[in-house]
């Protein structure tokens, strides 16, 4: 069954949702773990990709991928159905598509902004109602 962790940041800016997401991405990236990315649309896509490139730590490889064929070997960022992949999914939509139960784990980045906070909160209830277990880590501090 898909586990579900949930992120949930102090600050309340996009950057810091997307910041959050290329150290978690790095982290998942370094353990050798199949890391997809869904995102809302090409413009999330594109700047999320500029993120990743720009991140002086070091270098993940990562790949937009615009159809249903994952590009092996990278993280994947998209907004559509990558039908082999099964690792780690980072939601940075704001809605769970259908699919997302083929994945062992599913990533919530909570930012203190109304809009992202209704929309993890709906994520939530969505997740606890048809019983996925689910792990707060709280780094507001």
């Amino acid at each position: 069954m898909t586990k579900a962790s949930f992120y949930i940041l102090g600050e309340a800016t996009h950057d810091a949702r997307v910041g959050f997401a290329v150290k978690f991405v790095r982290q998942s990236w370094r353990k050798g773990l199949d890391v997809y990315c869904h995102v809302r649309d090409p413009d999330q896509a594109a700047r999320l990709d500029e993120a990743l490139w720009a991140d002086t730590e070091s270098f993940i490889p990562h790949a937009i991928e615009t159809d249903r064929q994952p590009i092996t070997g990278t993280v994947g960022i998209g907004w559509t159905d990558p039908t082999t992949r099964h690792g780690v999914f980072v939601n940075l939509a704001d809605t769970l598509p259908e699919w997302f139960t083929h994945f062992d784990d599913v990533v919530e980045i909570v930012t203190q902004d109304p809009e992202t906070l209704a929309a993890t909160r709906e994520n939530w209830k969505q997740l606890k109602f048809n019983g996925y277990p689910i792990t707060q880590h709280d780094l507001r501090s």
